[in-house]
């Protein structure tokens, strides 16, 4: 049997059969063995008793860990002798493990390192064998060959890097300028809608101004002539009450005077240049109907928000009021006093626009947009002070919803309502785009950053439907 190597030897009896690494703060047991004190104590950390030897097995009733000091100074120089080894370049030459001699020379054939006596052996005699350092260094020729290989596939994947970031940093850019140009021709957009809107609205309130005060001329001027008609009416009366001889004193000239009046003209129409206005506003409520189209949304409505009165269609775009409660279950989102019903869709920013069809015959309905927070339990009170901006019908009476409510004067019930929400100005308007006229524009106001939603309130027999 082959010597043992005595230098692994010592690293064998100067190493803890734990870690097997040098001994750190060295401590003897019951038995006599030496192990760090950190890898033993770790070892018995769950041993209430029989405290056993982890290398010869014999068991101990109690814990029992005696400092070995003459150990720890060993294994100090021990360590100063290694590092002093690594240090120099002297380590101990690798050795054959079978013949215990130095390893100098490389077997070709099975690319491995064999000392003298393996050159002679019957396995090695007939292989081609060379120095080892003259292996070594063929051998260190071919990795540093592969080594620049590698160099110049990673110079061109530094290249490709390059490359592909130069063009991620162009399309970033063109991206960029895109971005900018869309906001730019958005801010353009909005500030022109925006302008129509109070253009056109400054035209209705001097339309509105001028229809009164002609309405107001008008009528005092048929006040006069009912007034002159009804002096008439008494000076003829009492004309008739005179004696004949009296009565017939004057006459004639009295019945050349009411002919003369009776074929005067009669009262002019408005002018031309009233009747022209409206028409002229009609055809810019046309363009603007036509810009509001620009910001239309498509919009479906929630189920899980629904009350149990209201009956969605398949493709949640229709809703109908039933007398039988729906078999639906309550949820903290569900509306269970107010018949109500939000869309899915909610609005954050910028400016939306859509449309509302009229469908039912019921006579209890609104439309609008409400708060995300809104109450949804108990009865609901609709106005501006509970988060909710809406308009609608009271039996005859249209009105929108604030506090208190605010009578509006129609000529035409609409059969579709649309809703125009201008997140940033805090505007929410609702016209009749069939007859091309506003109905109600709310006050500017703040919406706090909330998320608001489009809503739909309707009674017994209402039905709605979402225009696509």
């Amino acid at each position: 049997m082959a010597a043992t190597n005595p230098v692994e030897c010592f690293r064998d009896e100067a190493s803890c059969s734990i870690c097997l690494r040098f001994f750190q703060d060295p401590v003897s047991i019951h038995c006599g063995h030496n192990f760090c004190r950190e890898c033993i104590t770790h070892c018995w950390e769950e041993a209430e008793e029989n405290f056993t030897c982890p290398q010869c097995k014999e068991a101990a009733p109690q814990r029992n860990l005696r400092p070995n000091r003459e150990l720890a100074k060993i294994i100090e120089i021990a360590k100063k002798l290694s590092l002093k080894a690594t240090k120099s370049g002297t380590m101990e030459e690798k050795l054959c493990e079978k013949h215990q001699e130095v390893l100098k020379l490389f077997c070709e054939e099975e690319q491995i390192p064999i000392c003298l006596v393996c050159r002679e052996s019957q396995t090695h005699r007939v292989h081609l064998v060379v120095p080892i350092e003259e292996a070594a260094e063929e051998h260190k020729e071919k990795f540093q060959a592969h080594v620049q290989i590698l160099k110049d596939r990673r110079e061109k994947l530094l290249g490709l890097k390059t490359t592909e970031e130069g063009k991620s940093l162009d399309f970033l850019e063109r991206v960029e300028m895109e971005r900018q140009k869309i906001v730019a021709e958005v801010k353009e957009l909005h500030q022109f809608v925006e302008g129509q809107e109070h253009l056109l609205l400054d035209q209705l309130a001097k339309l509105d101004q001028e229809i009164m005060r002609r309405q107001e001329e008008n009528i005092n001027k048929i006040l006069e002539g009912i007034s002159s008609i009804d002096e008439q009416i008494h000076e003829l009366e009492e004309k008739c009450q005179q004696p004949a001889c009296e009565f017939l004193q004057d006459s004639r000239n009295i019945l050349s005077r009411l002919e003369e009046d009776l074929n005067q003209k009669p009262a002019e129409k408005p002018s031309p240049e009233l009747e022209e206005k409206p028409t002229s506003v009609l055809q810019k409520n046309v363009a603007l109907k036509e810009m509001l189209m620009k910001f239309q949304v498509s919009l479906t409505l929630d189920p899980e928000t629904a009350h149990p009165h209201l009956v969605l269609s398949e493709d949640l775009k229709r809703v109908r009021w039933e007398s039988t409660l729906q078999p639906i279950p309550d949820n903290p989102k569900r509306f269970d006093s107010s018949r109500c019903v939000l869309a899915c869709q909610g609005f954050q920013t910028g400016r939306h626009y859509w449309e509302v069809m009229v469908v039912g015959d019921g006579e209890a309905w609104a439309v609008g947009v409400a708060k995300e927070s809104v109450r949804r339990k108990g009865r609901v009170s609709v106005n501006p002070k509970v988060g909710i901006w809406a308009m609608g019908r009271c039996g005859s009476q249209y009105q929108a919803l604030t506090s208190p409510t605010t009578p509006i004067s129609l000529v035409v019930a609409p059969k579709v309502v649309g809703v125009y929400l201008d997140y940033e100005g805090g505007r929410v308007a609702f016209l009749d785009p069939n007859q091309q006229v506003p109905i109600f524009t709310y006050p500017p106001t703040s919406f706090g950053g909330e998320q608001l939603l489009p809503l739909l309130c309707l009674g017994r027999g209402g039905r709605f439907r979402l225009c696509p």
